[in-house]
């Protein structure tokens, strides 16, 4: 197979403290494809800690600007220093594409987790909010001639908007069944683990509300909320925790994706389930890593997630924002424990089928069947 120069741009790095799920599926694919002889070049935005260039698994991370004046940048930074040295460009679309279409002639994809507007009436002002959900299908089908890599659920999306279907091709994330496989044994009282960012469409507080009444069922129930992200949001995560005196039965985690691995897979191990009530997500990786330790997930019935989660089989599917059902769910996994069993093997089954190599080899053959065609 051919070398490939491949250029990512996205406005965020593994090594960036707000990286999350998408950037940490795009360095699993990257860091496979140097694994394989290729050049990976990553250009994002820099943050207080970062160095201008930085080399992470063989993967070349070089920063410049900020989290928006990164997007003014690029393009004088690609047209002076990088479209020499690239075969292909991926322009990675969280909320904002870099236009790589009006400012580069080289072949490019763009991928994209799922589309900012369906989660930003929970994040931002109303007015705000509108106006990005009038102006992502505008935007996005500037890119209507370009391939798009994303995921089944947000194909949907692509092509509801206008994205011909026969230019988006779909992936599966992986997991390292080396890093996420079932521990020594399970915790000895009933143990939940949410473990993602915090942001307010992933829908936390759900979950927070919900425990105050499955305490009132099951007084020994423990929940550990694991991540980092709004400070706003942690704030009133931990100020409900208080008010609905939860404090002794709550914990909060604030680790990074790359920080304290191992504490993190010890958590998934010894959950009996992983809580995931997020209003949308593009796929659902946190899901399948839980999985992978044999620990089944109770989500919200939405896009991305009732693609990963396959209800009574690997989990349990609870109406998105509605704390009842979601109480109900909880206490019914604590309660059963012929139910609990089934889950958890029916999910370390389910984890098996997806692999980070299949989907590097799968979108590495769609950047040589874009180059090769010219696009």
């Amino acid at each position: 197979m051919e070398k490939l120069r491949i250029l990512i741009l996205n406005w965020r790095d593994p090594k960036n403290p707000d990286a999350g799920g998408a950037e940490k599926a795009t360095f699993e694919i990257a860091r496979r494809w140097v694994l394989d002889n290729h050049e990976v070049h990553w250009v994002a935005g820099g943050f207080s800690s970062g160095h201008k260039i930085e080399y992470i698994d063989g993967v070349k991370i070089t920063r410049i600007g900020g989290k928006y004046s990164l997007y003014g940048l690029s393009p004088l930074y690609y047209l002076f220093s990088l479209r020499q040295s690239c075969d292909i460009i991926i322009d990675e679309i969280n909320t904002m594409p870099f236009f790589s279409i009006l400012f580069a002639k080289k072949p490019k994809v763009a991928l994209i987790h799922q589309l900012a507007a369906n989660v930003l009436f929970e994040e931002l002002p109303w007015i705000q909010a509108k106006f990005w959900n009038i102006m992502e299908p505008k935007v996005l089908r500037m890119y209507r001639n370009v391939p798009f890599i994303t995921s089944d659920s947000t194909k949907d999306d692509l092509v509801r908007i206008g994205i011909p279907e026969d230019n988006v091709h779909t992936i599966n994330y992986g997991v390292d069944q080396n890093i996420y496989k079932p521990g020594v044994q399970k915790s000895p009282i009933p143990f939940l683990v949410y473990l993602g960012r915090l942001r307010k469409f992933k829908g936390v507080h759900y979950l927070i509300q919900a425990l105050r009444k499955v305490v009132e069922e099951v007084p020994e129930a423990r929940a550990s909320i694991v991540g980092k992200g709004d400070p706003a949001y942690m704030a009133e995560l931990k100020r409900l925790t208080r008010e609905l005196d939860l404090t002794n039965h709550i914990d909060f985690c604030e680790f990074g994706y790359r920080d304290s691995m191992r504490e993190k897979v010890d958590i998934l191990q010894k959950a009996w389930a992983l809580v995931f009530p997020s209003t949308r997500e593009g796929f659902g990786l946190t899901v399948i890593e839980a999985n992978a330790c044999g620990t089944p997930a109770i989500a919200a019935d939405v896009p991305g997630l009732n693609n990963t989660v396959k209800d009574h089989e690997t989990g349990i599917l609870v109406p998105p924002k509605n704390i009842d059902a979601l109480a109900e769910a909880i206490i019914k996994l604590f309660r059963d424990e012929k139910l609990r069993l089934k889950l958890s093997r029916n999910a370390l089954d389910w984890s098996k089928k997806f692999d980070w190599n299949i989907t590097a080899d799968r979108v590495l053959n769609i950047l040589l069947n874009t180059i090769n065609s010219g696009d």
